[in-house]
């Protein structure tokens, strides 16, 4: 039987990267039917953990309710790939935080055919370092997570979008998807820091005046 994340491609091959779908219907199926914590979350990874973590947080991003544990969730792994850690954790006040499970199950059953979709077109092309893709891969987390928290009004989606669509390149090894993932980031951190500045030169021109 493939581990959770390996998917053979034939018999003597190497394991291949499994769908990103089938990695989180196969995680979703696992889940209790009340709340979970981040610990449960932690427990049921395999070893390409930082990339489905990712996923999963970006996903709790979108979610009205969720997003706010989910941002401050994904602070942790983010810093953790970008000092080199080879697996994630999460200090014990912020793992043993409870969230609604059967909401997120919900929501993955409407996603999954958007990352199937992804998927269609995604293969491994994997030709960085991989301990420099994750710091790299850290950073811009690290950069929409902080801009995901400003409030307003859905600020969050977009970023959050970003970073799923990271994550399924870093779990589906595609390099040209990763680019992309990231081209996507750099957009949504410029689009916002043009929005803070404008709604700041606003403000001080309406004091002014």
């Amino acid at each position: 039987m493939a581990t959770l994340g390996l998917k053979p491609r034939s018999t003597g091959a190497p394991l291949a990267p499994a769908p990103t779908s089938e990695l989180l219907e196969e995680l979703v199926a696992k889940a209790p039917d009340g709340p979970v914590d981040l610990e449960w979350l932690l427990s049921h990874l395999d070893k390409r953990s930082f990339g489905l973590l990712l996923l999963l947080l970006g996903l709790l991003v979108i979610i009205p309710g969720i997003a706010t544990i989910a941002l401050i969730a994904l602070l942790f792994p983010a810093v953790e790939m970008m000092l080199g850690w080879s697996a994630p954790s999460f200090p014990r006040f912020l793992s043993k935080r409870q969230f609604d499970f059967k909401r997120f199950k919900q929501f993955t059953v409407r996603a999954r055919p958007l990352l199937q979709a992804i998927e269609s077109v995604s293969r491994p092309r994997w030709n960085a370092r991989h301990d420099v893709t994750n710091r790299l891969v850290g950073l811009v987390v690290f950069l929409l997570a902080l801009s995901a928290g400003w409030p307003l009004p859905l600020v969050n989606v977009i970023p959050g979008m970003a970073v799923v669509l990271i994550a399924i390149a870093y779990l589906q090894e595609d390099g040209l998807l990763l680019i992309v993932g990231m081209a996507a980031a750099l957009i949504c951190l410029l689009g916002l820091g043009w929005t803070l500045w404008a709604s700041a030169g606003a403000v001080i021109g309406w004091i002014r005046h």
